[in-house]
């Protein structure tokens, strides 16, 4: 269970990073931040908290737990699936 939570916690600090990066990229291009909505705010601090959650695991100031490993993977899975939408699906055309 100890190499599953240090995978967890590093695939969360990655995704967290790509996350902020693609927020960062779209601020960039002229969005500003109020123009961001409730959700996608909620979900950045979401995502943004499971990072920090899995580096105090990661430096040792929590105790390795099932129900924290519970809770990295409920909150990759949806992750990943928002990261792939950003990056990998191409941008859909009108015909």
């Amino acid at each position: 269970m100890k190499s599953a939570l240090k995978i967890t916690s590093w695939l969360s600090i990655i995704l967290a990073l790509l996350l902020v990066y693609y927020l960062i990229e779209e601020l960039s291009g002229g969005m500003s931040v109020l123009e961001v909505d409730f959700i996608p705010a909620l979900i950045i601090l979401v995502v943004i908290s499971n990072a920090v959650l899995g580096f105090y695991l990661l430096i040792g100031k929590l105790k390795p737990v099932k129900p924290l490993l519970v809770l990295q993977i409920l909150i990759i899975i949806p992750t990943c699936l928002l990261i792939y939408e950003f990056f990998l699906k191409p941008p859909m055309g009108c015909s």
